[in-house]
Protein backbone atom coordinates (compact mmCIF):
# COMPACT_ATOMS: atom_id res chain seq x y z
CA UNK A 1 0.00 0.00 0.00
CA UNK A 2 1.31 3.44 -1.19
CA UNK A 3 -0.81 6.45 0.10
CA UNK A 4 0.80 9.86 -2.01
CA UNK A 5 -1.01 12.68 -0.76
CA UNK A 6 -1.54 15.78 -3.10
CA UNK A 7 -2.49 19.51 -3.34
CA UNK A 8 -1.70 23.06 -2.84
CA UNK A 9 0.79 23.99 -0.55
CA UNK A 10 -1.52 24.52 2.86
CA UNK A 11 -3.67 21.81 1.95
CA UNK A 12 -2.57 19.60 5.34
CA UNK A 13 -0.52 16.89 3.54
CA UNK A 14 2.21 16.64 6.28
CA UNK A 15 -0.32 16.55 9.06
CA UNK A 16 -2.94 14.61 7.13
CA UNK A 17 -0.25 11.93 6.23
CA UNK A 18 0.83 12.00 10.08
CA UNK A 19 -2.42 11.21 10.96
CA UNK A 20 -3.42 8.81 8.63
CA UNK A 21 -0.30 6.56 8.62
CA UNK A 22 -1.08 6.05 12.73
CA UNK A 23 -5.11 5.05 11.39
CA UNK A 24 -3.23 2.66 8.76
CA UNK A 25 -0.36 1.41 10.79
CA UNK A 26 1.97 2.72 8.05
CA UNK A 27 5.13 4.64 8.06
CA UNK A 28 5.01 8.28 6.74
CA UNK A 29 7.39 10.16 4.65
CA UNK A 30 7.36 13.76 4.33
CA UNK A 31 8.75 14.11 0.37
CA UNK A 32 10.21 17.63 1.65
CA UNK A 33 12.10 16.89 4.54
CA UNK A 34 14.05 13.70 2.46
CA UNK A 35 14.27 16.52 -0.48
CA UNK A 36 16.08 18.87 2.44
CA UNK A 37 17.83 15.18 3.78
CA UNK A 38 19.22 14.74 0.01
CA UNK A 39 20.33 18.40 -0.49
CA UNK A 40 21.66 19.38 2.71
CA UNK A 41 19.98 22.46 2.93
CA UNK A 42 16.35 23.55 3.43
CA UNK A 43 13.86 24.23 0.81
CA UNK A 44 14.32 27.69 0.65
CA UNK A 45 18.10 27.72 0.31
CA UNK A 46 17.85 25.69 -3.05
CA UNK A 47 15.51 27.68 -4.38
CA UNK A 48 17.77 30.65 -3.62
CA UNK A 49 20.81 29.25 -4.44
CA UNK A 50 20.19 27.17 -6.93
CA UNK A 51 16.37 27.39 -9.25
CA UNK A 52 13.33 25.76 -9.33
CA UNK A 53 14.02 23.46 -12.29
CA UNK A 54 17.25 22.12 -10.00
CA UNK A 55 14.66 21.45 -6.98
CA UNK A 56 12.43 19.65 -9.29
CA UNK A 57 14.74 17.72 -10.72
CA UNK A 58 16.41 16.62 -7.16
CA UNK A 59 12.55 16.18 -5.70
CA UNK A 60 11.73 13.86 -8.64
CA UNK A 61 14.98 11.46 -8.41
CA UNK A 62 14.22 11.33 -4.45
CA UNK A 63 10.97 10.54 -5.33
CA UNK A 64 11.81 7.64 -7.44
CA UNK A 65 13.74 6.20 -5.22
CA UNK A 66 11.59 5.90 -2.44
CA UNK A 67 8.53 4.85 -4.34
CA UNK A 68 10.07 1.02 -4.31
CA UNK A 69 9.32 0.75 -0.78
CA UNK A 70 6.57 -1.29 -0.31
CA UNK A 71 4.42 0.23 2.32
CA UNK A 72 3.91 4.26 3.31
CA UNK A 73 1.90 7.04 3.34
CA UNK A 74 3.79 9.87 1.88
CA UNK A 75 2.68 13.75 1.91
CA UNK A 76 4.03 15.16 -1.75
CA UNK A 77 5.51 19.00 -2.02
CA UNK A 78 2.54 21.16 -3.56
CA UNK A 79 3.75 20.68 -6.87
CA UNK A 80 5.54 17.46 -7.53
CA UNK A 81 2.84 15.44 -9.22
CA UNK A 82 2.80 18.42 -11.72
CA UNK A 83 6.27 18.22 -12.87
CA UNK A 84 7.84 15.49 -15.09
CA UNK A 85 4.42 14.15 -15.09
CA UNK A 86 5.18 12.58 -11.88
CA UNK A 87 0.83 11.82 -11.10
CA UNK A 88 0.94 9.57 -13.87
CA UNK A 89 3.58 7.47 -12.28
CA UNK A 90 2.17 7.90 -8.51
CA UNK A 91 -1.42 6.66 -10.21
CA UNK A 92 0.53 3.90 -11.52
CA UNK A 93 2.26 2.70 -8.09
CA UNK A 94 0.28 3.74 -5.81
CA UNK A 95 -3.17 5.40 -4.58
CA UNK A 96 -3.30 9.63 -4.88
CA UNK A 97 -5.71 11.55 -2.64
CA UNK A 98 -5.98 14.98 -3.82
CA UNK A 99 -6.57 17.11 -0.49
CA UNK A 100 -9.38 19.64 -1.68
CA UNK A 101 -9.16 22.69 0.65
CA UNK A 102 -11.32 26.41 -0.71
CA UNK A 103 -9.03 28.91 -1.39
CA UNK A 104 -9.73 31.18 1.42
CA UNK A 105 -8.78 28.55 3.78
CA UNK A 106 -5.14 27.99 1.59
CA UNK A 107 -4.71 31.62 2.20
CA UNK A 108 -5.28 31.61 5.91
CA UNK A 109 -3.03 28.68 6.91
CA UNK A 110 -0.29 30.16 4.71
CA UNK A 111 -0.11 34.42 5.29
CA UNK A 112 2.25 32.82 8.48
CA UNK A 113 4.53 31.10 6.38
CA UNK A 114 4.89 33.22 3.06
CA UNK A 115 8.62 33.55 4.15
CA UNK A 116 9.47 29.51 4.12
CA UNK A 117 7.90 29.22 0.67
CA UNK A 118 9.80 30.10 -2.01
CA UNK A 119 7.05 30.68 -5.21
CA UNK A 120 5.21 32.67 -2.63
CA UNK A 121 7.67 34.53 -1.11
CA UNK A 122 8.77 35.71 -4.63
CA UNK A 123 4.94 36.81 -5.60
CA UNK A 124 2.53 39.44 -5.29
CA UNK A 125 -0.46 39.55 -3.57
CA UNK A 126 -0.68 36.22 -1.38
CA UNK A 127 -4.86 35.33 -2.47
CA UNK A 128 -4.48 36.59 -6.27
CA UNK A 129 -1.16 34.39 -5.88
CA UNK A 130 -2.71 31.08 -4.24
CA UNK A 131 -5.78 31.26 -6.48
CA UNK A 132 -3.70 31.61 -9.89
CA UNK A 133 -1.04 28.98 -8.71
CA UNK A 134 -4.16 26.25 -8.42
CA UNK A 135 -5.85 27.12 -11.16
CA UNK A 136 -2.61 26.27 -13.57
CA UNK A 137 -1.89 23.37 -10.94
CA UNK A 138 -5.32 21.73 -10.44
CA UNK A 139 -5.44 19.63 -14.05
CA UNK A 140 -2.78 17.49 -12.92
CA UNK A 141 -4.36 17.30 -8.97
CA UNK A 142 -7.21 16.64 -10.38
CA UNK A 143 -6.33 13.33 -11.82
CA UNK A 144 -5.78 11.93 -8.57
CA UNK A 145 -7.61 8.49 -7.80
CA UNK A 146 -9.18 9.91 -4.94
CA UNK A 147 -10.52 13.62 -4.66
CA UNK A 148 -11.34 14.94 -1.37
CA UNK A 149 -13.12 18.36 -0.87
CA UNK A 150 -13.33 19.77 2.88
CA UNK A 151 -14.40 22.83 4.14
CA UNK A 152 -12.58 24.01 7.68
CA UNK A 153 -9.68 23.32 9.83
CA UNK A 154 -12.50 21.33 12.00
CA UNK A 155 -12.98 18.16 10.05
CA UNK A 156 -11.04 15.58 10.67
CA UNK A 157 -9.25 14.83 7.17
CA UNK A 158 -7.25 12.12 8.13
CA UNK A 159 -10.30 10.14 8.75
CA UNK A 160 -12.13 11.07 5.86
CA UNK A 161 -9.05 9.94 3.66
CA UNK A 162 -8.78 6.52 5.74
CA UNK A 163 -13.01 5.95 5.43
CA UNK A 164 -12.45 7.14 1.21
CA UNK A 165 -9.50 3.90 0.96
CA UNK A 166 -11.76 1.41 2.37
CA UNK A 167 -14.22 2.37 0.25
CA UNK A 168 -11.54 0.68 -2.80
CA UNK A 169 -9.01 -1.68 -3.38
CA UNK A 170 -5.63 -0.25 -2.49
CA UNK A 171 -2.31 -0.06 -5.10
Amino acid sequence: MRIFLIGFMGSGKSYCGRELAKLLGAPFIDLDEYVEAKAGAPISEIFANRNEEYFRELERDVLLSITPLPTFVMATGGGTPCHHDLITHLNEVGTTVFLDPPVDLLVERLRAEIDHRPLLAQSGELPTTVREKLQLRRPCYERAQIHLRFDNNDEDVARLVFDRLSEQPLS
